[in-house]
């Protein structure tokens, strides 16, 4: 399945969109385990917790996909959307912070083809030399090196607050363009880096708020 030219900026693709693209591809993948050859709209809805519609309208922006009457092509989707997303080769990410927070994305995203861990860094000197999921912890001092070597494109931050500026500016002198941080802090970014934030307690208190409607 090819995935046309966009006539909309891709800029002007609702974010929202964006997200539900990695939840799809998700329940895509649980289809293709599933032996799934073909995966309905609506089965892929119900998964998905979406409405068919929604499905539609989001995929509507890159293009046409399905059989009228049958469905989607699961192997086909995947492909369209890993393409869609960029993530047709593994992502090389970086990670500081090997605490338990850390530790536990670290596993979670190891299970996960299309991220390639290739670093994982702590300012604790206890951390350093152990090994964990197969990735050696180093200390933080050996991020400049090993990103000059690998080229990573992304990295996990789970660190204290009083040391993320100084994180956030190391990683973008290493060049690196995109950051999740599991700490929330002020800090200034230069405009050509991307930081997302992982609020967990924002998102437990939405869920709540849901809870009481």
């Amino acid at each position: 399945m090819k995935v046309k030219t966009l006539t909309l900026k891709k800029n002007l693709i609702p974010e929202a969109t964006i997200r539900r693209l990695s939840t799809y591809l998700r329940c895509l993948r649980i289809s293709l385990e599933k032996g799934d050859d073909i995966v309905s709209s609506p089965l892929l809805a119900k998964r998905c917790h979406v409405s068919e519609s929604l499905i539609r309208r989001d995929l509507t922006y890159f293009g046409e996909f399905g059989i009228k009457g049958k469905g989607y092509k699961t192997k086909e989707l995947i492909a369209a959307i890993e393409q869609i997303l960029g993530i047709h080769s593994p992502i090389k990410v970086i990670f500081v912070g090997c605490g338990s927070l850390g530790r536990a994305v670290i596993r979670h995203l190891k299970n996960i083809p299309y991220f390639n861990i290739i670093g994982a860094f702590d300012k604790n000197a206890e951390q350093c030399g152990e090994e964990f999921e197969g990735i050696k912890i180093q200390h933080t001092s050996r991020l400049p090196e090993v990103a000059m070597r690998e080229k990573p494109q992304m990295a996990v931050i789970a660190i204290p607050p009083d040391g993320l500026q100084e994180t956030v500016d190391l990683l973008a002198k290493v060049g690196i363009k995109g950051i999740l941080s599991f700490t929330l802090s002020q800090v200034k970014v230069p405009e050509n880096i991307i930081l997302n934030f992982v609020d967990i307690a924002a998102e437990m208190e939405f869920l709540f708020y849901k809870i009481n409607q």
